[in-house]
């Protein structure tokens, strides 16, 4: 990977497994109050009524037995019962662990539709160790409830519908308001910019070598001032590009460094591949 520290490398690795959707988040030694607005928002952002994002979703993981269900990742209605989330979220998880809660805007709150879930197909080339191919669907019994209003499917961006740099993107969850910190009780919402590929791979590439970047992903960001970005708690939830889901939270260094842009799942490179999976698991 050219002249990499392979230090550096695993150290970005291991914040690559862990910043995104751990129940248990580490602490990451970064001045990130300096990027937080004054009311100590989602990094930028601002609180949002579930029916203006009514195909947001709250996984539900039990860990052990006899623990309570607890929010560990985001996740998009594709339909009545299909939700995608980010491979990472699930990867190594029994469905029976999960419970998927709909049409709320609390992240603590059972007050929304609530199913489980009788499958899980991951991306058959996920890499757990890059974070690669990061897209899985969750396929529910008994279906959601769609009623149009706090619950309601979302629209995928097509395989020509990748969005250019600088097009203004949509993040949406209950994430950290701050790297490790305290997740937000109430969904949130921030608008950040698409960074293209090649300037996103760029910055990674800054002390751990080219090539982390690749087609399976794209990224956002406010480049060189930072202050906007999902975090802990967000993984798998949307990425809305002019209404679309054109991205899955995946990973990034800590959240909303002014070097480093977030990565997200390339929904439309995964197009094909979720559809498809869809009509080969729907009534099976």
């Amino acid at each position: 990977m050219g002249n990499f520290n392979i230090i550096n490398y695993l150290l970005l690795i291991i914040t690559i497994a862990t910043t995104y959707g751990v129940a248990q988040p580490i602490e990451v030694e970064h001045q990130a109050k300096s990027y937080l607005d004054d009311n100590g928002r989602i990094v930028g952002g601002y609180p949002v009524d579930i029916t203006k994002y009514p195909h947001q979703v709250s996984l539900r993981h039990k860990g052990f037995q006899g623990f309570p269900y607890g929010h560990t990742c985001g996740g998009s209605i594709l339909r009545a019962d299909v939700v995608v989330t980010a491979a990472h979220c699930v990867y190594n998880r029994l469905e029976k662990n999960y419970l998927i809660v709909a049409g709320t805007n609390l992240r603590s709150s059972n007050n929304g539709a609530i199913t489980r879930v009788r499958k899980i197909v991951i991306h058959e080339q996920y890499n757990s160790s890059i974070t690669n191919n990061d897209v899985a669907l969750m396929f529910l019994d008994p279906p959601l409830p769609l009623n149009g209003i706090t619950v309601a499917p979302v629209q995928l961006a097509k395989e020509n519908e990748v969005p250019v740099a600088g097009s203004k993107a949509v993040i949406s969850g209950w994430g950290t308001t701050a790297p490790g910190g305290s997740s937000s009780n109430t969904l949130l919402a921030v608008e950040v910019p698409i960074v293209s590929n090649e300037r996103c791979d760029a910055a990674y590439a800054v002390g751990y070598g080219p090539g982390l970047i690749t087609d399976a992903m794209l990224c956002a960001g406010v480049e060189g001032v930072g202050g906007k970005d999902a975090c802990q708690g967000d993984s798998g939830g949307p990425l809305l590009v002019k209404g679309k889901l054109t991205g899955i939270v995946s990973w990034g260094l800590s959240c909303a460094l002014p070097d480093y842009p977030g990565v997200y799942a390339n929904v439309p490179y995964f197009y094909k591949w979720i559809t498809k999976t869809i009509e080969e698991n729907v009534g099976k």
